[in-house]
């Protein structure tokens, strides 16, 4: 198999093409895993008073139950939005774990990393929020944050 890479400024969208003789299982399965990343969550509306904001997945810093509603909080607001938290965890992308029972985190966010008697403390990059990781949680956390992307 052959890969090829052609990025341009000239290109308005990405584009997938896939060439083959016939129409096998490597190909369907190809295209099962480009199906599942394109249906992966990149904007999530966002409501604010009696606003609707577009809130792309990257400016979350994370989600948060209070009181049966659902929040994505960026650096400075929180965004009331209509899933649940199963649903987020099976639809965002890779970057974004559940750390509690009550919230889903973007690891791309994460400043530090602070373990003391009273918990886990998520401290955010350029914000003041943090939340807590509960401690079922803790180790699938590590592992992904050394595992990111500096």
């Amino acid at each position: 198999m052959k890969i090829r890479l052609d990025i341009s400024s000239e290109y308005r969208e990405k584009e997938v093409i896939i060439r083959a003789n016939k129409k096998d299982e490597e190909v369907a399965e190809i295209l099962r895993n480009l199906q599942e990343i394109d249906t992966k969550l990149h904007n999530i509306n966002g409501y604010l008073d009696n606003t609707v904001y577009s809130l792309s997945t990257q400016d979350i810093l994370f989600f948060e139950t209070n009181d049966r509603n659902v929040y994505a909080h960026t650096k400075d607001n929180a965004f009331l939005i209509h899933y649940r938290l199963y649903e987020l965890e099976e639809n965002l992308s890779d970057n974004f774990l559940r750390v509690s029972k009550s919230s889903i985190l973007n690891v791309d966010e994460v400043k530090s990393l602070t373990q003391s008697v009273m918990g886990n403390l998520i401290q955010f990059r350029d914000s003041y929020k943090q939340i807590y990781v509960s401690r079922r949680f803790l180790k699938k956390l590590k592992l992904k944050l050394n595992q990111r992307k500096v």
